[in-house]
């Protein structure tokens, strides 16, 4: 008898911010969150992320539907950053999709990199966050766990960050390398994490 196929990890070509995708994303961690999962389990921060997957596992529901100007921004830039990475790498993109990496984990890239093992994720900050990243010249630690889980998720061999704050400043443009050891600490989170949801699961059901 034939061993039968894993469906995961699974790639969803459907536009970010969408229905589809606000559904596949619904009672999972997504990369935005793996950071929250390197907190320790007794602070506010590990919690609520528990919390939330287990809810929205069970209810079906999601309270997420906060937006401020600078989401807004991301949003409205993104395009021109977006422009800019092509022109200057002579790459093409295409979508990022979502991509399941198993029932209770997924993330969304910001763009693939056409016929490259490889994508980008776009941040559009303040100028004084632009700032900082002028002066490192390295991938915000803020977006560490992001960037690496969607190498996770993905199967990527790097992602491309690019910082984009106005058509007058330059981009920084930081190429973070897969790195298996930092996946398997991400891993291991992602692990311990999903367990305590489904033990979750259980009690909210009860």
């Amino acid at each position: 008898m034939p061993v039968q196929k894993s469906k995961y990890p699974c790639f969803h070509n459907i536009d970010q911010n969408s229905e589809e995708w606000d559904a596949l994303r619904l009672g999972k961690f997504t990369a935005s969150m793996f950071g929250d999962l390197f907190s320790a389990p007794s602070t506010l921060t590990y919690k609520k992320a528990i919390i939330r997957v287990a809810y929205e596992i069970v209810t079906g529901e999601s309270e997420e539907g906060y937006s401020n100007k600078w989401m807004a921004r991301g949003h409205e830039r993104e395009p021109y950053a977006r422009e800019y990475y092509q022109n200057h790498t002579f790459e093409d993109i295409e979508n990022g999709g979502f991509w399941e990496y198993n029932k209770y984990v997924g993330a969304s890239p910001d763009g693939k990199i056409v016929g490259k093992n490889g994508g980008i994720e776009i941040k559009c900050p303040s100028f004084f966050v632009y700032n900082e990243y002028l002066e490192t010249q390295k991938l915000p630690g803020i977006y560490f766990w992001q960037v690496h889980g969607q190498m996770l998720c993905t199967g990527w061999d790097f992602v491309d960050f690019v910082g984009y704050s106005s058509p007058k400043l330059k981009p920084i443009l930081v190429r973070v390398e897969r790195d298996d050891e930092v996946l398997d600490r991400l891993r291991e989170k992602l692990d311990i994490a999903v367990g305590e949801v489904r033990q979750m699961v259980r009690k909210i059901k009860a």
